[in-house]
């Protein structure tokens, strides 16, 4: 991963074949950001993408194998059960140009991903809601 500090904020170049996730994760830990906010760019080989259901109170999940664009990436970091967690949507586009968006569960970068990160000062907590069955920000 590139990273550039700018001021408090930082720019990161995801490597092509690694994993977003993992990523974010790792170089929220290397800097020891507690929370923050995102947004970014890129393309990716294949993801898990899915929609929450509301019957279900869980998600439906669809993986894509094939290359797609990363026409938007936005997402925060927070912490779930004392450990950081991402929560990230995507917008993704084919070689059509149609584009397919929803909850991203994984995704591997290809040919690259560059995002915009905002730590913030403050540990942000999610917490169980029974109603909708998710983690949410108390």
């Amino acid at each position: 991963m590139i990273k550039i500090k700018i001021n408090k904020n930082y720019l990161l170049r995801i490597e092509p074949n690694k994993e977003l996730f993992s990523e974010i994760l790792n170089f929220a830990k290397e800097e020891k950001i507690k929370s923050g906010f995102f947004f970014g760019i890129g393309a990716c080989k294949n993801c898990l993408l899915g929609r929450y259901n509301e019957k279900t109170k869980d998600y439906d999940w669809q993986k894509i194998n094939k290359q797609m664009e990363i026409a938007s990436l936005i997402g925060n970091l927070t912490f779930k059960e004392n450990h950081h967690y991402l929560h990230i949507h995507t917008v993704l586009s084919d070689r059509n140009l149609k584009s397919i968006s929803g909850h991203l569960k994984e995704l591997i970068v290809f040919p690259t991903c560059e995002i915009l990160f905002f730590p913030f000062n403050k540990k942000i907590e999610r917490n169980y809601d029974k109603l909708t069955n998710l983690y949410l920000i108390t």
